[in-house]
């Protein structure tokens, strides 16, 4: 569940939206937390701890971790420089169809064990390391090329999400791997129009396959219902909201595709652990405080 009081607050400077760096906030060490934004963690050296939603790793240098928005997190007993910490908004990547069609793949692997012998992973790896190096830079579109490095580390990091899953298929078909393309693409049809009146008959016939076909498919690719996937994205759809320019709760409730308050109200503190209210406030009250103090 996401208290506020485990809410992280992170201030991207100057108006940027990729903060790199390694270290990580002490207040935050050995704590469980939570924030809005996606972070890639690196490590550094042997022996870090992460527990993610409950699941604990213990990682190796060149070990990987990415923390979605949302997710509870904890890193424990770090030193200085444990980590390379990459924290960025979700929708720089997700604004990609590419990425957007394969996300429940990418939120069920979290972790990517370093493999020597493995040329993709050390192209990953690189693909950070350059990151970490263009921070130091004075190069006057570093966040241009911070940003392709970004989407260039999520194209290598969606093939190895896609190759280890269908690794824990055995004897992948032909037909087999229609349906997950097939299930990709209704997973970005909704991400892009889930504040429509979108129900399992209008996906199934958008796609052109039977309802019931359509539900067995999709709990199968998303491990989750077609309903829950639709209220994932509504909420996540909120969430961004909430990050923009101040809009009354009820206009956000209605972009997302709710029919009345009390509705979104009522599932995003079902899954959240929050009411919108209190989400908000997490977010702007360390905002106006570090405004005041300025």
């Amino acid at each position: 569940m996401q208290l506020d009081s485990y809410y992280e607050d992170l201030s991207f400077a100057e108006g940027r939206k990729i903060i790199v760096s390694k270290n990580i906030d002490a207040d935050y060490v050995n704590g469980i937390h939570w924030h809005p934004y996606a972070e890639i963690l690196l490590s550094l050296q042997d022996g870090n701890t992460v527990t993610v939603n409950f699941n604990k790793y213990v990682l190796k240098p060149n070990d990987i971790i990415i923390v979605y928005p949302g997710d509870l997190h904890c890193v424990e007993n770090v030193t200085e420089e444990s980590f390379l910490i990459i924290q960025f908004p979700i929708n720089l990547i997700t604004v990609m169809n590419d990425i957007n069609r394969i996300l429940p793949v990418l939120y069920k692997t979290l972790y990517c064990a370093y493999d020597p012998c493995n040329v993709e992973n050390d192209r990953m790896i690189l693909a950070l390391k350059k990151i970490d190096v263009l921070r130091k830079s004075e190069h006057p579109f570093v966040e241009v090329d911070t940003y392709s490095l970004l989407l260039t580390f999520f194209s290598l990091y969606g093939q190895y999400c896609i190759n280890s899953n269908n690794a824990h298929n055995a004897g992948y078909t032909v037909t087999q791997y229609k349906s997950s393309k097939l299930m990709a693409e209704a997973c970005l049809y909704i991400s892009q129009n889930c504040a429509e009146p979108l129900t399992l008959d209008s996906v199934a016939h958008q796609l052109g396959i039977s309802k019931s076909y359509f539900s067995h498919l999709f709990k199968d690719y998303t491990q989750m219902t077609f309903i829950d996937y639709l209220i994932r994205e509504r909420i996540n759809r909120a969430e961004t909201l909430f990050l923009g320019p101040k809009k009354r709760i009820l206009d956000i409730a209605i972009e997302c595709g709710f029919s009345s308050i009390s509705s979104f109200n009522r599932t995003f503190k079902k899954v959240k652990g929050i009411s919108p209210t209190e989400f908000r406030d997490a977010m702007i009250q360390p905002i106006a405080k570090k405004d005041r103090s300025q």
